[in-house]
């Protein structure tokens, strides 16, 4: 056997993309007391995949809101499974890491607005420049969202963080 030297952007969803089942997903609370929660970090996401998602409520003007004011959670055109399938289609990895491994996380960041549009981009933890950068690339390439609403039908806009995992792969040739 022999290594390639190319590396597999994976986010931990192979197996869960087979998955049929496209029920909405559950939050997970940090806490024991939802009705007096406020956010000083984002909260995960429990998907029928392997993504990672985690989130974050914010009004108009960037102050955290409580989660339990959450009517409705942000979509994804065709649900996380789609979300993973676009960024493994559409990720690119630079000329420049060709012959290099990559093995690690890039923890991104990203907001869904109002209108559904994907915005603020960044990197929180990245690898490498030339890795990071195709991660905000593809990342400010999705597609518009539904945006997400408060129990009184206002939108609102919401933070994602999304760990995109790199891992070595072998060739069996």
């Amino acid at each position: 056997m022999r290594i390639i030297i190319g590396t597999l952007l994976t986010i931990l969803l192979l197996i869960s993309c087979q998955s049929k089942d496209k029920s909405e997903p559950k939050l997970e609370l940090k806490s024991e007391s939802k009705s007096s929660i406020t956010q000083s970090e984002f909260k995960k996401i429990e998907t029928n995949n392997s993504l990672e998602l985690e989130y974050q409520i914010l009004d108009e003007n960037d102050e955290i809101l409580e989660f339990n004011r959450l009517h409705k959670m942000a979509e994804y055109p065709g649900g996380f499974d789609s979300l993973a399938t676009f960024i493994q289609r559409n990720f690119k990895f630079p000329e420049t890491t060709k012959n290099i491994t990559i093995k690690g996380t890039v923890r991104t960041t990203f907001s869904v607005d109002t209108l559904g549009k994907v915005a603020e981009v960044k990197v929180i933890d990245g690898l490498m420049k030339e890795i990071d950068q195709s991660c905000i690339k593809v990342i400010s390439k999705l597609p518009d969202w539904k945006p997400a609403e408060l129990s009184e039908n206002k939108k609102v806009k919401m933070v994602f963080g999304l760990p995109l995992k790199f891992v070595a792969e072998k060739d069996t040739e």
